[in-house]
């Protein structure tokens, strides 16, 4: 039996290399070797390297990884670099795909708004976060704050004051507070 190199022998081989060559590449996936983009985009936030955490998270949204939580990683990481129309769109998008609706999304999400000068949207973020039962008790003291400075914004200063009364009853070691209490209380 001679072996000779014809043709459909080149090509027998060259479809066995291909085939080799694509189950190599399905372990190498299936057992990490290739980068996740969400998974570089959370060390990146982590690190507070929020730029290259932006660049990973829309590289995942793209990919179709973790899209919701890749959204709101996005978010986070716009909020940092004060981009607050990018944020809004990305923490938008998060809820839309189905991320968990957090007292820290709301509160970003109001403070984007505050940050572009749209104050009533601000004040029903704020309000929306403060719904939510799993914040814990210093990102609903920063969310009532924040919703008291949205009101005064909107010129709206009796249901400022109102909150700021309620507010200093609950917080009375906040100084910040107790001076916009006796700014309120001369206008």
């Amino acid at each position: 039996m001679q072996h000779s190199c014809n043709k459909n022998g080149r090509y027998e081989n060259m479809k066995k290399l291909h085939l080799y060559i694509a189950v190599f590449l399905m372990a190498i996936m299936l057992t990490g070797c290739i980068v996740n983009p969400y998974k570089s985009g959370m060390e990146a936030l982590e690190s507070e390297q929020y730029e290259e955490a932006a660049e990973q998270f829309k590289e995942a949204v793209k990919n179709e990884q973790n899209k919701a939580d890749s959204y709101r990683g996005l978010g986070i990481a716009l909020w940092e670099t004060k981009d607050y129309e990018g944020a809004k769109e990305a923490l938008r998008n998060a809820l839309e795909e189905g991320s968990e609706k957090t007292g820290t999304v709301y509160n970003i999400l109001g403070s984007c708004e505050l940050q572009m000068g749209n104050i009533k949207e601000a004040v029903t973020y704020f309000e929306e976060g403060l719904k939510v039962e799993d914040s814990d008790d210093k990102l609903k003291q920063a969310m009532r704050f924040n919703c008291i400075f949205a009101y005064e914004k909107l010129g709206d200063m009796e249901t400022a004051k109102s909150l700021l009364s309620e507010y200093v009853k609950d917080y009375p070691e906040d100084e910040e507070a107790a001076k916009e209490a006796e700014f309120l209380e001369t206008r």
